[in-house]
């Protein structure tokens, strides 16, 4: 069967829009290797695009995966385009979003809807598909008619390690140069993990996940990373604790250091882990590992609690410590609270300058649907999914919106100062020139091309959300 897997446009009002490659298109066209699979990238190819590769390739199956939550209007307008211009493809989705919220899809451009992973569930569809047979039997899919739903099985979640292939990269071989990190590298996602083995009350991964969550097998991540084209020369772990799981995460270690793989590597890391593991961060340095994002979330035990994080805020800052023994450069996230007021603006602020943070992000508290902040807040949300993007408040806040923003974008300027991270990157060639290696580890540890970079997407930030409040205040945004 001919199969067009479609990953939807960019959302204009996004901050900061991803462009990364789009693995779960990947992931899926290799579970039908039989069948002919072409993905289109909409981020980077303009809509008519769609209209040729329709007109081109006939395909008998379309389908637009959607994991983020601010793709779901773009994804859409794409079901709805093909549907009147193509009423005979069937129109398949799937992803995060569906799978929370399936009802935001029961739409007459929708066919079929996928419920969580779907490695067995989606080649088990295009067999029956080709075979023109039933497919009442297959778990984890909503069938829909007229947009009405007419048949649904429950994901049995059964889906092990092994069942997962690796990527079809191939098939996006024309985009590769196009997939970078936000600090500009070309760089491929692997995942050592799904789902996710914690239940903080802002994520909704584990819900999707139904609680279970995979680890796979060191030598499997080893092998894809190993196939990797050879103009791709890093690798960001698409996890949400990469290094959850030690021993697997020291098992891959060695075999990227025994095989001789020279590669820069970067993903997610909690702060505990760091703090209990240091040794393992030291190894993973010395393959390749520069950037970690932390999630640190916060500045004091009672916000970590309310958000069940199940850490102490003193294995944030041992962790910040060992990072920078280490010299691994890191992100570290704190979650901006929409009840936030300006003290608690400028306590965020001072905690950054006291642990020294060079880079830290600053995401404002969205409620993503299907977390369980979402069930706590979902009556107050007044901005629709074109703002879940972490970078607008979509519930009312504390402060007026002016101020709110304000004061979000001064601790952004405050955070990255050029002069003081200049200061800190010459003091670390002074200390490497004098064999201080106290001093050296005291200093930034980012490049002087990556504090310019971080500069200027601090600057391009703070006038996209200028702009954002001008149309909140004028009355041009709203539900």
């Amino acid at each position: 069967m001919r199969v067009l897997l479609i990953h939807p446009p960019d959302n204009k009002n996004c901050i900061a829009p991803g462009r990364f490659e789009p693995l779960a298109h990947e992931i899926l066209a290799a579970t039908i290797p039989d069948h002919e699979v072409r993905i289109l990238d909409l981020r980077f190819d303009a809509i008519t695009a769609l209209e040729r590769q329709l007109d081109s390739f006939h395909p008998e199956i379309a389908g637009v995966t959607v994991n983020n939550t601010i793709h779901v209007r773009q994804a859409i307008g794409i079901l709805e385009k093909i549907r009147s211009n193509h009423p005979d493809i069937k129109l398949i989705t799937g992803g995060h979003h569906p799978t929370m919220v399936p009802l935001d899809f029961h739409l007459s451009c929708v066919d079929y809807i996928f419920l969580g992973w779907a490695e067995e569930s989606f080649p088990e569809f295009i067999r029956c598909m080709e075979q023109k047979c039933s497919i009442d039997h297959i778990e984890g899919l909503e069938i829909l008619a007229n947009a009405e739903v007419v048949g649904r099985r429950e994901n049995p979640w059964k889906l092990q390690p092994s069942g997962i292939p690796f990527p079809r990269r191939d098939l996006v071989s024309r985009y590769r140069n196009r997939y970078r990190s936000d600090m500009g590298f070309r760089t491929a996602l692997v995942n050592t993990t799904r789902g996710c083995g914690n239940r903080c009350t802002f994520c909704s991964v584990w819900r999707a996940a139904n609680g279970h969550f995979l680890v796979r097998r060191p030598e499997d991540i080893f092998n894809e990373i190993a196939s990797l084209p050879d103009d791709i020369n890093r690798v960001f772990f698409a996890d949400d604790n990469t290094f959850i799981r030690t021993d697997n995460a020291a098992r891959l270690c060695r075999m990227i250091m025994n095989a001789g793989i020279r590669k820069k590597y970067s993903g997610y890391c909690r702060s505990d882990t760091i703090v209990h593991h240091p040794e393992l961060m030291r190894e993973w340095k010395n393959i390749g590992l520069d950037n970690l994002c932390v999630g640190m979330e916060a500045t004091d035990n009672s916000l970590l609690q309310k958000f069940n994080k199940k850490n102490e805020i003193s294995n944030n800052e041992d962790a910040a410590k060992i990072l920078n023994d280490t010299g691994i450069t890191f992100r570290p996230h704190f979650l901006i609270d929409p009840s936030f007021d300006l003290a608690d603006f400028r306590r965020t602020g001072d905690y950054i300058r006291k642990l020294r943070l060079n880079s830290p992000i600053f995401p404002i508290l969205t409620p993503i649907p299907g977390s369980v902040y979402h069930e706590e807040v979902k009556d107050r949300i007044f901005l629709d999914y074109d703002y879940f993007d972490y970078a607008h408040a979509v519930i009312p806040t504390n402060l007026s919106p002016r101020v709110f923003y304000k004061a979000w974008r001064r601790l952004f300027q405050r955070s990255y100062p050029l002069l003081r991270n200049l200061m800190l990157f010459l003091r670390k060639h002074y200390a490497q020139l004098m064999g201080n290696k106290k001093l050296e580890m005291e200093s930034c540890n980012y490049s002087l091309l990556n504090l310019l970079i971080l500069k200027v997407l601090s600057v391009f930030l703070t006038l996209k959300l200028k702009k954002h409040v001008r149309l909140l205040e004028a009355g041009l945004i709203q539900l």
